[in-house]
């Protein structure tokens, strides 16, 4: 029995750091080297039974990829098992017990509420997902490579080009952000304000051949699967990035929760060679940096600047 389990693990880890070669870019001696250190390693400590850590994250970092290549490089290094689940009902699942760490948009509604009723810790950030700015390939406000996205929708308002308003709370937020920083343009004759949001938005957008802002993964998934002709045109903004955060769920709150494992899971994500990792992780078939590093660890003391 331990011996064919031994070997399931095996496939499975082969599997896994496959992917992790492909979208961290690895070279074949590091994957090898990954590799190496598993085989070699005591077989009763590869076979050893470990409690998986059981992950809720939000959908976009588990519909691009980046979860399972993160697990899969966790699972070569500590041989610990990351169980993923990807969907919007994150806090719910970890309030019943179906998670051990929760990451999602630190911005949420959930997340003070988790933290301060008590079901999880502090908050660690832990990486950026990508927003932009999308529209018709004959680009009428000429914003195509920009790196600021407040001079993009100030050239849209000048040249009133029509932008379509995503409904969604985190875009909503952004585009506020980016047009205050634009010096306010007035909003008349270009801005169609709408309740669509997410997909619908970016049809309204392709009938009128408008610009629309939305999450660069969801919007390349989108294009994917209706052959829309809008194009990203802008995404190098820093103000554009959406920060996630890794919260451990509480094992005094809730009652089976290894928040020894998740602890762990959230120390690998920290590590700089991780966060180096996310920075180079591409989804299959685009080569647009969707992901950033966001950790912040000043865990030693006497070392603040």
């Amino acid at each position: 029995m331990i011996a064919e389990t031994f070997v399931l693990r095996l496939c499975l880890l082969a599997k896994g750091i496959r992917s992790f070669a492909k979208r961290f870019r690895s070279s074949a001696s590091e994957t090898c080297l990954a590799v190496l250190l598993v085989l070699t390693a005591p077989m009763g400590a590869q076979a050893a039974e470990t409690k998986p850590v059981r992950v809720a994250v939000v959908n976009t970092p588990q519909f691009s990829g980046l979860m399972e290549a993160l697990a899969a490089d966790f699972f070569a290094k500590h041989g610990i098992h990351v169980e993923i689940y990807g969907g919007s009902d994150v806090y719910e699942r970890a309030r019943a017990g179906q998670a051990d760490l929760v990451i999602s948009h630190y911005g949420k509604s959930e997340v003070a509420r988790f933290v301060l009723d008590g079901y999880g810790t502090w908050p660690r950030m832990v990486f950026s997902n990508q927003a932009v700015i999308a529209g018709p390939k004959s680009d009428p406000a000429k914003i195509a490579g920009l790196t600021s996205a407040s001079e993009a929708l100030r050239r849209i308002a000048d040249a009133r080009a029509p932008f379509v308003a995503n409904a969604i709370p985190g875009m909503q937020y952004i585009f506020d952000l980016v047009w205050q920083e634009a010096g306010r343009p007035s909003k008349d004759g270009w801005l169609i304000a709408t309740d669509e949001s997410k997909g619908r938005a970016v049809t309204l957008a392709e009938e009128k051949q408008a610009y629309v802002m939305w999450g660069a993964l969801p919007f390349l998934r989108f294009k994917e699967k209706h052959n829309s002709q809008l194009e990203i045109l802008v995404s190098a903004d820093p103000l554009l990035q959406r920060v996630m955060a890794a919260i451990v769920v509480k094992p005094d709150k809730v009652e089976g929760v290894n928040a020894e494992g998740a602890e762990q899971f959230v120390s690998y994500l920290l590590e700089p060679e991780t966060q180096a990792k996310i920075a180079a992780f591409r989804s299959p078939g685009s080569d647009l940096q969707l992901w950033w590093p966001a950790a912040r660890n000043n865990a030693s003391e006497g070392h603040d600047e």
